[in-house]
């Protein structure tokens, strides 16, 4: 061919896709020529084909684009180039593969599909340099790496001096003839006959392949997300190959379906990588795809057995948490928040919170102590009481509840999440004046979640750091921890006075007065001081029983005291603050949200109680869960208490004269005659004594209606309703009084002057007497209803069969509170005196009797429903 320069006379138009080392040499097969007559043909003597499809030069492109008509762009993507720093690495100085950011590739090799050899006459396409190249899409066939016959890697795209001539043959030498001859001579094996291993349709590889392809086409913008899958997948993918060399007995049945899948042949290892060959580069890929994607039944499962196999390969004794995590840090953050989470059980509760492995977002530590200390001024010493509520288990033993020594330990818990190694949990306390470390500790740990899993308390402390972290609080308490103190704080004696002349409240003693203080100190700085010097034994108990019993005038008296304090010393803040619960998801917790009650419901059931242990057992809470209900709340019960002395007086003139709100003589008077109120539910409206509304009456001048035992016989008040209701049907004293409209002494008196017994405690009543049924309960149900919340009882008993678990009936029906739910099961089980829901079938089935006890509970509940809207 006698050419002057200029355009070839032939061209050949590269197939998409296609490799410059695949286009050259089809080419020059074209053209009659070698690989190396081409290039000295086009002005490129001496250039060096392997070289080139790495990445061109200037000249050398300039040349092939003369010569062949060929767009620069077009052959820049016949190259490896495109792929630089993110399936390969090119030198920056020489033309020379290193390796690559993901998987290991010890040569420039060409993997092949021979079923594509043989259609595209021996040409194909870049994608084969490539270490991700695993399988034919097209072919359904795992790519070959080396020759049939001479075991080498082919390099079929050579044309050369010495042949083959023809395309798609092993073009590497043979130093060994079968005629005896020796030199150089080109090996000729017909690739397009190597056998292969085919791929079934279910294949796991095939969709691992694609995935890769999709990732290597990424735009520039997306190429460090590429990357960062890409790595990903490598980490999983050798210590799944290493793995089936030492854990291969434990592995999920995905691994043993991959592995038959690529024929069952366990994967080469070297002594410093997993080999680099197309089978164990599509077996690691494939298993590393449906580890890291989610969609497949042994996806965690296949994860968590990746994890064990790391572990078999370190040497030493067992790491801890973060020396496991830190292993995979190469691959980017995702794969270590997604390791720390699997490995959450196996860690101590410090090093769940330090690596916030419990919450939905594991994450590397890296807070410094300055951030740690800056969190400390935004939480007060004693967790909030909203938050304790949530996280203080439902304990039945609460008689070493020590609550307070709980709430501290939460609070110092929640500085050690991202933090340093060096800022342990005796090390933080301090920053929140919480000195009783060991104690607070072992309160958390060892004592109240001594039975209860910790994952909701590991997790809820965890978020709460990092939002706070995020968010701020609108409060500082390390200012307020240092300004207010005993002697600091300021109570308004004379206004004190006044608010007791007004309710007709005896001022008390110095008992009194420091009882005062210390709840406005409990106000301003959100935790329980000890008791002031020279406080009686009993202070700390009459404390206890004042959060319970403080009427809700005092409450909002000392609150008023409190905001005053704030603005005394140019504090401008919100007296109390909690994170919201946005702040904190996928928890179940172990205690009960604020959220969940209902102030009116609560306040309404108090009226009818006279201990805090009443109160507990019919909400199915601890006595202190009541109690943070009432700081929060502002409710407590009306009945005075010995504790903190009596508050009800007896008014004088003087004092009459400063009344206000219910007790205005107006407004008493309109309640009174107008609204007919009995003097106790006008002392419920007044947060003080009926006595107290009695002597304003007469001060005021306004007729009393007689006692109960005095009054004119009511025609819906006799002896045999009363005898009918509160004998036979059992029903509540306090609810019989409210649906008649008088006074609980009213009814009771009536009770005593016609010879009928009042019970001794309110627990044996009967909670669904109102409901006009047409049998008489049987003895299960009559235990089971002897509650305030006897019909919620029956509306979650009624709703547990059909569901998989308890855990999956919570979810749908109790607000996600899998332990309340069950200790709820447990205890009308209890009072049932038998077992009412089968644990053990699937779904959750009744037990013989408790199908029985569960239609009967049906039928009460239709009629409950059937009357609500009369009694609404």
């Amino acid at each position: 061919m006698a050419w002057t320069g200029g355009s070839l006379p032939i061209s050949l138009m590269p197939l998409p896709g296609e490799a410059l080392e695949s286009w050259i040499g089809a080419y020059a097969r074209r053209l009659h020529a070698t690989n190396s007559a081409f290039l000295d043909a086009i002005g490129l003597t001496g250039a060096r084909t392997t070289q080139m499809a790495l990445r061109l030069t200037e000249p050398e492109a300039g040349a092939l684009h003369r010569a062949t008509g060929i767009p620069w762009p077009v052959l820049t993507a016949m190259t490896l180039e495109p792929y630089d720093g993110l399936a390969v690495t090119i030198h920056p100085d020489r033309r020379r593969l290193t390796r690559p950011p993901a998987w290991r590739f010890s040569a420039a090799r060409t993997r092949y599909c021979p079923a594509c050899l043989a259609e595209n006459a021996g040409r194909g396409p870049v994608f084969w340099r490539l270490p991700w190249a695993l399988a034919c899409p097209t072919h359904r066939t795992v790519l070959v790496d080396f020759c049939p016959h001479c075991q080498r890697p082919p390099n079929p795209w050579n044309a050369r001096r010495l042949g083959p001539r023809g395309a798609g043959v092993c073009t590497r030498d043979n130093l060994t003839s079968p005629h005896g001859h020796t030199g150089r001579r080109p090996c000729g094996a017909d690739l397009s006959q190597a056998p292969v291993l085919g791929l079934p349709e279910t294949s796991l590889v095939l969709p691992a392949q694609q995935r890769i392809i999709t990732l290597l086409a990424s735009g520039a913008s997306s190429r460090p997300k590429a990357l960062a899958e890409l790595k990903q997948l490598y980490a999983l993918a050798w210590r799944i190959l290493r793995g089936l060399h030492t854990v291969a007995d434990r592995a999920p049945d995905v691994v043993r379906a991959a592995l038959t899948e690529c024929g069952g042949v366990l994967p080469q290892l070297t002594d410093e990588d997993v080999g680099h060959d197309a089978h164990n580069a599509a077996l690691g890929t494939a298993l590393a795809h449906v580890a890291l994607h989610p969609g497949h039944r042994d996806h965690d499962a296949l994860f968590d057995w990746i994890l064990e196999a790391d572990q078999s390969l370190q040497q030493g004794t067992r790491a801890n948490i973060g020396s496991r995590a830190a292993r995979w840090s190469f691959s980017g953050p995702a794969l270590v928040e997604r390791a720390l989470a699997r490995l959450d059980r196996q860690a101590t509760l410090h090093a769940r919170l330090r690596y916030a492995s419990a919450s939905p977002r594991p994450r590397w530590p890296r807070l410094q102590a300055d951030t740690i200390i800056q969190r400390a001024a935004l939480i007060p010493s004693m967790l909030w009481p909203g938050w304790t509520m949530r996280l203080l288990p439902r304990l039945k033993d609460t008689v070493n509840l020590r609550v307070g020594a709980f709430r501290r330990g939460c609070s110092s818990f929640l500085l050690l999440p991202g933090g340093p190694p060096e800022l342990n949990f005796e090390r933080v306390g301090p920053l929140l004046n919480n000195g009783q470390i060991h104690t607070d500790r072992d309160s958390v740990e060892r004592r109240l979640y001594r039975h209860h899993d910790l994952t909701p308390l590991a997790s809820t402390l965890a978020q709460l750091a990092y939002a706070l972290d995020a968010h701020g609080a609108p409060i500082d308490y390390a200012r307020r921890r240092v300004t207010f103190t005993y002697t600091s704080i300021h109570l308004d004696h004379s206004a004190y006075q006044r608010l007791c002349a007004q309710h007709g409240w005896r001022t008390g003693q110095e008992h009194r007065a420091a009882l005062l203080q210390w709840y406005l100190l409990m106000l301003l700085t959100g935790e329980m001081h000890p008791p002031p010097s020279g406080a009686n034994t009993r202070f700390a108990w009459n404390c206890t029983e004042f959060r319970f019993r403080a009427p809700p005038a005092l409450r909002s008296f000392l609150r008023r005291q409190a905001e005053d304090n704030l603005a005394r010393h140019g504090i401008d803040e919100p007296l109390a603050w909690e994170p919201p619960n946005s702040w904190v998801t996928g928890a179940t917790w172990p205690g009960i949200s604020p959220t969940s009650l209902d102030p009116d419901d609560v306040r309404d059931l108090l009226s009818t109680l006279t201990s805090v242990n009443e109160a507990s057992d019919a909400l199915d809470l601890t006595p202190e869960h009541i109690r943070l209900y009432c700081d929060l709340a502002d409710i407590s019960t009306p009945t005075p208490s010995n504790a903190i002395g009596n508050l009800a007086n007896q008014l004088t003139p003087e004092a009459a004269e400063v009344r206000q709100g219910i007790l205005a003589p107006e407004k008493l008077r309109d309640l009174y005659e107008n609204h007919q109120l009995e003097l106790a539910h006008i002392a419920r409206l007044a947060s003080c004594n009926p006595g107290t509304v009695r002597a304003l009456m007469i001060h005021d001048e306004v007729p009393l209606r007689p006692r109960p035992d005095r009054l004119p016989p009511r025609p819906d008040i006799t002896r045999a309703w009363l005898h009918h209701e509160y004998v036979e049907k059992r029903r509540n004293m306090a609810e019989l009084a409210r649906e008649r409209g008088v006074s609980h002494y009213h009814l009771t008196t009536l009770a005593r002057g016609w010879d009928l017994a009042i019970r001794s405690t309110e627990h044996r009543y009967n909670a669904i007497g109102h409901l006009d049924l047409p049998w008489t309960p049987s003895l299960a149900m009559q235990a089971v209803t002897a509650s305030p919340t006897a019909l919620h009882r029956l509306r979650t008993i009624v709703q547990i069969p059909g569901h998989t678990s308890l855990a999956a009936a919570a979810r749908a029906i109790y607000d996600g509170r899998d332990g309340a739910l069950r200790q709820r099961i447990t205890k009308i089980e209890k009072a049932a005196g038998f077992q009412i829901i089968d644990r053990s079938t699937r779904p959750l089935a009744p037990t013989p009797r408790g199908h029985d006890f569960l239609r009967e509970a049906t039928e009460i509940l239709r009629i409950a429903d059937k009357i609500r809207p009369k009694s609404q």
